[in-house]
């Protein structure tokens, strides 16, 4: 009943989550999928919605009112060329214009999700994943200047000191390199298979706007816990 109440709302659930690393099954939810979207139309939506965006401006509407006007013969005047058809060219342009900038939207977006990612599975083996299919829960190994792919937790990298520097340049529009320390327990091991053996827990808190904040604890089967 609450999940019917929130669909029929529009709310979304913000809880905590809680993720075992290396289990066959990470999460007790399901989550949506890693995939990016900033499509403004679909096949069906295309016409409704430019259409709806063209006419809710006063100039347009009025120009429409005035242009069906001229289908009756009492308000006829003059030729029903000269109304229709500078309407009708404005129109064309903006539906051709809109589903340009909408198509470059989508060969962007299939680009993003295509990226290919190693993905550490928890039997000691490495697949190659496109971004869309990465899963809550999934150890990603992410290489020298590859993007980001989704919300993720530094556990370990290659640098001794733990460290990394990267840019969210994509999220704030910041250019700079910023600091980021991995999880302490998981750096000390020696290597990526190592941490594939591991048996750990990651509570994470719920999704927040604040993108400078971020409260969590990792766990791991002898006891050390790390916090993020």
């Amino acid at each position: 009943i609450a999940r019917l109440v929130r669909w029929c709302g529009g709310g979304k659930r913000t809880d905590s989550r809680l993720i075992r690393l290396n289990a066959k099954r990470p999460t007790d939810r399901r989550y949506c999928r890693n995939v990016i979207n900033n499509q403004k139309f679909s096949l069906l939506t295309f016409f409704p919605k430019v259409l709806y965006e063209q006419f809710k401006f006063f100039f347009n509407l009025y120009f429409l009112i005035v242009a069906v006007s001229q289908f009756f013969p009492p308000l006829k005047v003059g030729f029903l060329f000269t109304y229709i058809a500078p309407l009708a060219f404005v129109l064309a342009i903006t539906i051709i214009k809109e589903a340009h900038d909408d198509f470059k939207r989508m060969l962007s977006d299939r680009k993003l999700n295509g990226e290919m990612y190693d993905r550490l599975l928890g039997d000691g083996r490495t697949e190659r994943v496109p971004s869309s299919k990465i899963r809550v829960g999934d150890l990603i190994r992410i290489h020298t200047n590859q993007r980001v792919p989704a919300d993720c937790v530094l556990v370990r990298t290659t640098e001794h000191s733990g460290t990394v520097f990267l840019r969210t340049d994509q999220l704030d529009g910041e250019t700079d390199w910023k600091l980021r320390v991995a999880v302490p327990s998981c750096q000390k091991l020696a290597t990526d298979a190592d941490l594939q053996r591991i048996a750990a827990t990651l509570y994470a808190g719920a999704p927040s706007k604040a993108i400078y904040e971020f409260v969590g604890e990792m766990t791991t089967t002898a006891g050390q816990a790390g916090g993020a």
